[in-house]
């Protein structure tokens, strides 16, 4: 997906001449950056007391060179399918990284904990190429929005926990980009 092109803007009375206009491609750098865009969730009834909740992260994107996604053959191979050498040591097939911090704390006194059920990165996910195979490196900017399914069945999640997230992404260079932390979303489970 090349997002800037040269554009020619041809005019009524200018027979035959062409004005050519070109835009400058922004400059970014070759690392992704990423702000917080929104949290939504989406409440999947699957019994009379439990419920998937699914969280949608949206962010906004941009980077330098466009590198960012992998795919399903990308991740077959060198460095993708080692289990570590990623962000933060984990694995580098994982590019969209997503750590829940649970709330706890009452009128506003709020603290939030690392919520972790048996190891780093289980949260993770792998978001696919944003850009053609074909293409040359070129700035690419937009949103990447992610679902996490979350089963609400009083096991590990309950109805009225809090959370909010930090999540980083990873071009395919294994750039990370800054991490930004949501606001809180409260699961609801079953009604």
């Amino acid at each position: 997906m090349n997002l800037f092109r040269t554009t020619t803007v041809l005019g009524f009375g200018l027979a035959g001449l062409g004005l050519s206009s070109c835009l400058s491609a922004p400059d970014y750098p070759v690392e992704p950056a990423i702000d917080f865009k929104s949290v939504e969730m989406v409440v999947v009834p699957t019994g009379p007391r439990t419920a998937i909740d699914t969280l949608k992260f949206s962010v906004d994107f941009h980077d330098g060179d466009g590198d960012l996604g992998l795919s399903n053959d990308d991740i077959k191979v060198a460095p993708y399918n080692a289990t570590t050498g990623g962000f933060k040591g984990r694995s580098p097939q994982y590019n969209y990284i997503i750590q829940p911090f649970k709330r706890s704390g009452t009128n506003g006194n709020y603290t939030y904990t690392k919520f972790v059920l048996s190891t780093e990165g289980e949260y993770d996910g792998t978001y696919p190429r944003l850009e053609k195979d074909d293409t040359r490196p070129a700035p690419l900017k937009g949103t990447l929005t992610y679902a996490l399914p979350v089963s609400v069945d009083g096991s590990v999640f309950n109805p009225g926990d809090t959370f909010r997230f930090e999540i980083t992404i990873m071009d395919r260079a294994l750039h990370a980009s800054n991490t930004v932390t949501t606001s809180d979303v409260t699961l609801k489970g079953p009604n």
